[in-house]
């Protein structure tokens, strides 16, 4: 009897519940097999001040990336054709924040002992501050005031041959850095991201990026 009376009030509580926001697979119409060109012309007045190139003309999206943060919100990663991917963030179905980052440098542990090293908090990982290409980012998630925090880890699935099926999921064990571009009011980021998705299929993954917006993009 109490089970069925608990089950009754779940039921009810259920109904008065506002249905969950619409999961979103295509932001700003961007998909598996389109393409996309970013303008970079907004960006080279910053010249050799950005620490990295982006990509020239029509990119192709071969691969997409889910990840489900909770409570409406997702990231979408559209993977391109020039070691590159746009990162669009949506809560509730609307597009939050639009970010261009590139591929700077991978690194390749020799055991899963070696991965495991960038987790603590001694490693770089996490710290305050890192150095990349002769300058300093200062991380942006976790407690300002701490000398680390841990990486923030969430689960993505990577679409590559079908937009319902997905070809492999892998965890990200993940910090989000930033520095001020000189001369100029625009941030450029670094994202250091172990990335694993199997026994002995593993790496720490370092991108550079900048915010870009919808105007910035031709979608085909």
């Amino acid at each position: 009897m109490f089970d069925f009376l608990k089950k009754a009030a779940s039921a009810r509580l259920a109904q008065r519940r506002p249905p969950p926001p619409p999961r979103v697979e295509h932001p700003l119409g961007l998909r598996l097999g389109g393409a996309v060109a970013i303008d970079a012309l907004p960006f080279r007045v910053l010249g050799a001040e950005l620490l990295f190139s982006l990509p020239e003309g029509s990119q192709m999206v071969e691969a997409r990336g889910h990840v489900d943060l909770g409570q409406g919100a997702e990231l979408h990663r559209f993977y391109l054709s020039d070691d590159a991917f746009l990162q669009v963030s949506t809560q509730g179905g609307a597009t939050d924040e639009i970010k261009l980052f590139q591929f700077a440098e991978t690194k390749h542990p020799n055991t899963r002992a070696a991965l495991e090293a960038w987790l603590r908090d001694d490693s770089e990982l996490g710290k305050y501050e890192i150095d990349l290409k002769g300058k300093r980012f200062t991380r942006v998630w976790g407690d300002s005031g701490a000398h680390y925090s841990p990486p923030v880890v969430f689960d993505e699935r990577v679409f590559k041959k079908s937009d319902s099926v997905p070809d492999y999921d892998l965890t990200h064990y993940a910090m989000l850095y930033q520095r001020e571009i000189p001369g100029s009011e625009r941030l450029e980021y670094l994202l250091v991201s172990v990335e694993d998705s199997g026994p002995s299929d593993f790496c720490v993954v370092f991108s550079l990026g900048v915010d870009v917006s919808s105007a910035d993009l031709e979608i085909v």
